[in-house]
Protein backbone atom coordinates (compact mmCIF):
# COMPACT_ATOMS: atom_id res chain seq x y z
CA UNK A 1 0.00 0.00 0.00
CA UNK A 2 1.39 3.47 -0.95
CA UNK A 3 2.21 5.77 1.98
CA UNK A 4 -0.40 8.31 0.90
CA UNK A 5 -3.13 5.66 0.69
CA UNK A 6 -2.13 4.17 4.02
CA UNK A 7 -2.30 7.55 5.73
CA UNK A 8 -5.73 8.26 4.22
CA UNK A 9 -7.01 4.85 5.30
CA UNK A 10 -5.74 5.27 8.87
CA UNK A 11 -7.30 8.73 9.02
CA UNK A 12 -10.66 7.31 7.94
CA UNK A 13 -10.40 4.49 10.51
CA UNK A 14 -9.52 6.97 13.24
CA UNK A 15 -12.59 9.07 12.42
CA UNK A 16 -14.83 5.99 12.55
CA UNK A 17 -13.36 4.96 15.91
CA UNK A 18 -13.88 8.47 17.32
CA UNK A 19 -17.48 8.40 16.11
CA UNK A 20 -17.95 5.00 17.77
CA UNK A 21 -16.52 6.35 21.02
CA UNK A 22 -19.00 9.24 20.95
CA UNK A 23 -21.90 6.81 20.51
CA UNK A 24 -20.72 4.56 23.31
CA UNK A 25 -20.18 7.49 25.66
CA UNK A 26 -23.94 7.90 25.94
CA UNK A 27 -24.07 4.84 28.23
CA UNK A 28 -21.97 3.65 31.09
CA UNK A 29 -19.68 0.74 30.19
CA UNK A 30 -19.48 -1.58 33.18
CA UNK A 31 -17.46 -4.76 32.94
CA UNK A 32 -20.37 -6.67 34.44
CA UNK A 33 -24.12 -6.10 34.52
CA UNK A 34 -25.23 -3.49 37.02
CA UNK A 35 -28.60 -3.64 38.74
CA UNK A 36 -30.00 -0.46 40.25
CA UNK A 37 -32.95 -0.21 42.59
CA UNK A 38 -36.23 0.27 40.71
CA UNK A 39 -39.08 2.50 41.81
CA UNK A 40 -41.73 0.63 43.84
CA UNK A 41 -44.21 0.55 40.94
CA UNK A 42 -41.66 -0.69 38.37
CA UNK A 43 -41.37 -4.50 38.21
CA UNK A 44 -38.32 -6.71 38.03
CA UNK A 45 -38.73 -9.44 35.42
CA UNK A 46 -37.09 -12.87 35.29
CA UNK A 47 -36.11 -14.74 32.13
CA UNK A 48 -39.08 -16.07 30.13
CA UNK A 49 -40.22 -19.68 30.16
CA UNK A 50 -41.07 -20.87 26.64
CA UNK A 51 -43.12 -23.87 25.61
CA UNK A 52 -43.52 -25.70 22.33
CA UNK A 53 -46.14 -24.00 20.19
CA UNK A 54 -45.54 -20.42 21.36
CA UNK A 55 -45.82 -18.26 18.22
CA UNK A 56 -45.09 -14.65 17.29
CA UNK A 57 -45.49 -12.79 14.01
CA UNK A 58 -43.43 -9.71 13.11
CA UNK A 59 -43.36 -7.16 10.32
CA UNK A 60 -39.70 -6.58 9.50
CA UNK A 61 -38.19 -3.67 7.59
CA UNK A 62 -41.34 -1.62 7.04
CA UNK A 63 -40.66 1.95 5.87
CA UNK A 64 -42.68 4.69 4.20
CA UNK A 65 -41.78 3.21 0.81
CA UNK A 66 -41.56 -0.54 1.60
CA UNK A 67 -44.31 -2.79 2.99
CA UNK A 68 -41.85 -4.96 4.94
CA UNK A 69 -41.51 -8.73 5.30
CA UNK A 70 -43.57 -11.11 7.45
CA UNK A 71 -41.55 -13.17 9.95
CA UNK A 72 -43.23 -15.96 11.94
CA UNK A 73 -41.41 -17.59 14.89
CA UNK A 74 -42.71 -20.78 16.55
CA UNK A 75 -41.08 -22.67 19.44
CA UNK A 76 -40.32 -26.25 18.39
CA UNK A 77 -37.99 -27.48 21.20
CA UNK A 78 -37.05 -26.39 24.72
CA UNK A 79 -34.24 -27.55 27.06
CA UNK A 80 -32.76 -26.04 30.23
CA UNK A 81 -30.12 -24.15 28.25
CA UNK A 82 -31.59 -23.68 24.77
CA UNK A 83 -34.81 -22.86 22.94
CA UNK A 84 -35.17 -23.67 19.24
CA UNK A 85 -37.68 -21.84 17.09
CA UNK A 86 -38.87 -22.37 13.54
CA UNK A 87 -38.66 -19.18 11.48
CA UNK A 88 -40.41 -18.49 8.18
CA UNK A 89 -40.19 -15.39 6.00
CA UNK A 90 -43.22 -14.47 3.89
CA UNK A 91 -44.56 -18.00 4.09
CA UNK A 92 -41.35 -19.59 2.76
CA UNK A 93 -39.42 -22.64 3.92
CA UNK A 94 -38.93 -22.98 7.67
CA UNK A 95 -35.47 -22.58 9.20
CA UNK A 96 -34.37 -23.17 12.78
CA UNK A 97 -33.04 -20.47 15.11
CA UNK A 98 -31.40 -21.23 18.48
CA UNK A 99 -31.65 -19.06 21.61
CA UNK A 100 -29.89 -19.29 24.97
CA UNK A 101 -31.67 -19.34 28.35
CA UNK A 102 -31.90 -15.53 28.29
CA UNK A 103 -33.68 -15.46 24.93
CA UNK A 104 -30.63 -14.29 22.97
CA UNK A 105 -29.83 -15.70 19.51
CA UNK A 106 -26.89 -18.12 19.33
CA UNK A 107 -27.52 -19.38 15.76
CA UNK A 108 -29.80 -17.89 13.13
CA UNK A 109 -31.70 -19.50 10.27
CA UNK A 110 -28.85 -18.92 7.81
CA UNK A 111 -26.36 -20.81 9.95
CA UNK A 112 -24.61 -17.73 11.33
CA UNK A 113 -23.42 -18.32 14.89
CA UNK A 114 -23.14 -15.74 17.65
CA UNK A 115 -20.53 -16.61 20.26
CA UNK A 116 -21.62 -16.65 23.00
CA UNK A 117 -24.90 -14.90 21.99
CA UNK A 118 -26.27 -11.59 20.74
CA UNK A 119 -26.58 -10.35 24.33
CA UNK A 120 -29.70 -8.29 23.69
CA UNK A 121 -31.26 -9.30 27.01
CA UNK A 122 -29.81 -9.79 30.50
CA UNK A 123 -32.29 -11.02 33.10
CA UNK A 124 -33.58 -10.11 35.56
CA UNK A 125 -34.62 -6.85 33.90
CA UNK A 126 -35.28 -3.70 35.89
CA UNK A 127 -35.11 -0.02 35.09
CA UNK A 128 -31.57 1.28 35.52
CA UNK A 129 -29.81 -2.01 34.83
CA UNK A 130 -26.96 -1.93 32.29
CA UNK A 131 -24.64 -4.56 30.83
CA UNK A 132 -21.74 -4.95 28.44
CA UNK A 133 -22.15 -7.33 25.48
CA UNK A 134 -19.61 -8.84 23.13
CA UNK A 135 -20.00 -11.56 20.51
CA UNK A 136 -18.22 -12.98 17.50
CA UNK A 137 -20.51 -13.61 14.53
CA UNK A 138 -19.28 -16.33 12.21
CA UNK A 139 -20.84 -16.60 8.77
CA UNK A 140 -19.84 -17.94 5.36
CA UNK A 141 -17.96 -14.80 4.31
CA UNK A 142 -15.98 -14.27 7.51
CA UNK A 143 -16.44 -12.91 11.02
CA UNK A 144 -17.88 -9.84 12.67
CA UNK A 145 -16.77 -8.65 16.11
CA UNK A 146 -19.64 -6.87 17.91
CA UNK A 147 -19.43 -5.10 21.26
CA UNK A 148 -21.24 -2.39 23.16
CA UNK A 149 -23.38 -1.47 26.15
CA UNK A 150 -27.12 -1.77 26.80
CA UNK A 151 -29.26 -0.10 29.46
CA UNK A 152 -32.88 -0.39 30.56
CA UNK A 153 -34.06 3.23 30.54
CA UNK A 154 -37.82 2.95 31.12
CA UNK A 155 -40.84 0.72 31.70
CA UNK A 156 -43.63 2.08 29.53
CA UNK A 157 -46.59 1.20 27.34
CA UNK A 158 -45.76 0.60 23.69
CA UNK A 159 -48.22 0.32 20.82
CA UNK A 160 -47.57 -2.03 17.90
CA UNK A 161 -49.89 -3.72 15.40
CA UNK A 162 -50.60 -6.58 17.81
CA UNK A 163 -51.83 -4.16 20.48
CA UNK A 164 -50.48 -2.14 23.41
CA UNK A 165 -48.09 -3.73 25.90
CA UNK A 166 -46.16 -2.72 29.02
CA UNK A 167 -42.50 -3.10 28.07
CA UNK A 168 -38.94 -2.35 29.12
CA UNK A 169 -37.28 0.18 26.85
CA UNK A 170 -33.64 -0.75 26.25
CA UNK A 171 -31.08 1.48 24.59
CA UNK A 172 -28.01 -0.15 23.08
CA UNK A 173 -24.91 1.39 21.50
CA UNK A 174 -21.99 -0.50 20.05
CA UNK A 175 -19.56 -1.11 17.23
CA UNK A 176 -19.32 -3.72 14.47
CA UNK A 177 -15.70 -4.46 13.57
CA UNK A 178 -15.35 -6.57 10.42
CA UNK A 179 -12.27 -8.01 8.77
CA UNK A 180 -12.49 -9.58 5.33
CA UNK A 181 -10.29 -7.90 2.74
CA UNK A 182 -10.25 -4.79 4.90
CA UNK A 183 -10.91 -3.67 8.43
CA UNK A 184 -13.59 -1.17 9.33
CA UNK A 185 -15.44 -0.01 12.40
CA UNK A 186 -19.18 0.64 12.06
CA UNK A 187 -21.03 2.12 15.07
CA UNK A 188 -24.69 1.29 15.66
CA UNK A 189 -27.58 2.20 17.91
CA UNK A 190 -30.47 -0.10 18.77
CA UNK A 191 -33.57 0.85 20.75
CA UNK A 192 -35.93 -2.01 21.56
CA UNK A 193 -38.78 -2.91 23.87
CA UNK A 194 -39.19 -6.22 25.76
CA UNK A 195 -42.75 -7.06 26.89
CA UNK A 196 -42.92 -9.57 29.78
CA UNK A 197 -46.49 -10.59 28.91
CA UNK A 198 -45.40 -11.51 25.37
CA UNK A 199 -42.03 -13.01 26.43
CA UNK A 200 -40.34 -11.35 23.46
CA UNK A 201 -38.92 -8.09 22.21
CA UNK A 202 -41.88 -6.51 20.44
CA UNK A 203 -40.26 -3.58 18.67
CA UNK A 204 -36.80 -2.64 17.34
CA UNK A 205 -35.38 0.58 15.89
CA UNK A 206 -31.86 -0.13 14.64
CA UNK A 207 -29.41 2.21 12.90
CA UNK A 208 -25.96 1.31 11.50
CA UNK A 209 -23.60 4.18 10.72
CA UNK A 210 -21.31 3.79 7.71
CA UNK A 211 -19.38 6.89 6.78
CA UNK A 212 -21.68 8.90 9.09
CA UNK A 213 -24.70 7.82 7.06
CA UNK A 214 -27.34 5.82 8.91
CA UNK A 215 -28.83 2.60 7.52
CA UNK A 216 -31.99 1.89 9.51
CA UNK A 217 -34.15 -1.17 10.16
CA UNK A 218 -37.38 -1.59 12.12
CA UNK A 219 -39.26 -4.64 13.37
CA UNK A 220 -42.65 -4.74 15.11
CA UNK A 221 -44.82 -7.46 16.61
CA UNK A 222 -47.80 -7.67 14.26
CA UNK A 223 -49.92 -10.56 15.57
CA UNK A 224 -49.59 -12.04 19.04
CA UNK A 225 -49.57 -15.75 19.79
CA UNK A 226 -53.08 -15.89 21.27
CA UNK A 227 -54.55 -14.56 18.01
CA UNK A 228 -52.59 -17.08 15.97
CA UNK A 229 -53.77 -19.97 18.13
CA UNK A 230 -57.43 -19.03 18.07
CA UNK A 231 -57.55 -17.98 14.43
CA UNK A 232 -55.39 -20.17 12.16
CA UNK A 233 -54.58 -18.15 9.06
CA UNK A 234 -53.00 -18.76 5.68
CA UNK A 235 -50.03 -16.65 4.65
CA UNK A 236 -52.24 -14.70 2.22
CA UNK A 237 -54.82 -14.02 4.94
CA UNK A 238 -52.10 -12.88 7.31
CA UNK A 239 -50.67 -10.51 4.72
CA UNK A 240 -54.12 -9.02 4.12
CA UNK A 241 -54.57 -8.56 7.84
CA UNK A 242 -51.20 -6.90 8.16
CA UNK A 243 -52.18 -4.52 5.38
CA UNK A 244 -55.36 -3.62 7.23
CA UNK A 245 -53.44 -3.05 10.46
CA UNK A 246 -50.57 -1.06 8.94
CA UNK A 247 -52.03 2.18 10.23
CA UNK A 248 -51.76 0.81 13.78
CA UNK A 249 -48.03 0.22 13.58
CA UNK A 250 -46.21 2.94 15.43
CA UNK A 251 -42.77 3.69 14.02
CA UNK A 252 -41.25 5.87 16.71
CA UNK A 253 -43.44 7.18 19.48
Amino acid sequence: MKPQMAMAYMSMLARQCCFAALLLSGLTSPLAAQELASAPDVPTTAAPSYKVGDTWTYLWGRTDTRPGNVLVLTVVAVTETQTTMSSTWNGGAAKEVDYDSQGNVTRDGNGTTYEPSTGDLSFPLTVGKSWFFHNIRRFTDGTLDVSGTSKVVAFEQVKVAAGSFDAYKIESRGVNAKQLERLYSAPFTNIYWYAPSVKRIIKWDYALYLGHQAQTQTKNLSVNKSILRSEPQSSATLERRLGQEESRIVGGD
